[in-house]
């Protein structure tokens, strides 16, 4: 935890730090796509379930459903080639289900129904290829990343005693590229990336959670 407590630290001190350290500010704002892998949605981080004192379920999962995200997001300009950027967003899966399944007759005993939401800090560098009226770039960021779902249970046969709204906190990182258009006034911003939320702090039978997204922005 006292890691996680000093990259936090480290990402909020670094975005919020003095302007006269960087030769020129950007803020923006974005918006696109997220799409997800299949562990997205594994919000208890097993293949099974604890129903009372002496019974499990197993979980089948649906695919994890496409989602979306807004954030904002600032940029200084270390030199010609080189920018810091540090962001905040929301990224929201839209509903999936999950099914609890007796392990011995294969029934169905309830079906969960759930939506997965997540909140990245971010900083990091972009890397300028080409830097003029239309930039080329590539992209890296370390993520803390709050991770909170919210969960409705349909029960069939029998009362489940679990977690409605579990949340982790985990670090990450993101990798990708992107093109910027610069309009004098504002710049227009198109960028891809791929993120893994939990490459810090999972649990030891964690899967690997990440997605891709498209995000179109403007910076001022």
């Amino acid at each position: 935890m006292k890691i996680l407590n000093y990259i936090l630290l480290f990402i909020f001190v670094s975005i919020f730090a003095e302007q006269k350290l960087f030769s020129e500010t950007n803020l923006g704002f974005f918006a696109g796509l997220s799409t997800p892998n299949n562990e997205i949605n594994n919000i208890y981080n097993s293949e099974k379930i604890n129903l009372n004192s002496i019974a499990s379920g197993k979980l089948i999962r649906e695919a994890s459903s496409l989602g979306y995200h807004i954030g904002a997001k600032a940029r200084f300009s270390l030199s010609d080639n080189f920018s810091f950027t540090g962001s905040a967003a929301w990224h929201k899966f839209t509903e999936s289900n999950i099914d609890v399944i007796d392990p011995t007759s294969g029934d169905t005993l309830a079906r969960l129904t759930t939506v997965q939401n997540i909140i990245p800090i971010t900083a990091g560098i972009n890397f300028y290829i080409i830097n003029s009226a239309i930039g080329i770039y590539g992209t890296g960021e370390l993520a803390y990343n709050y991770i909170y779902n919210s969960v409705d249970v349909q029960y069939e046969d029998i009362p489940i005693s679990l977690e409605k709204s579990p949340t982790d906190n985990r670090v990450g990182f993101g990798l990708g590229a992107g093109i910027d258009l610069d309009l004098q006034l504002l710049t227009i911003n198109l960028e891809a990336k791929y993120n893994i939320s939990n490459l810090i702090g999972k649990e030891s039978n964690e899967a690997t959670k990440s997605y891709f997204t498209v995000s179109l922005g403007v910076f001022f």
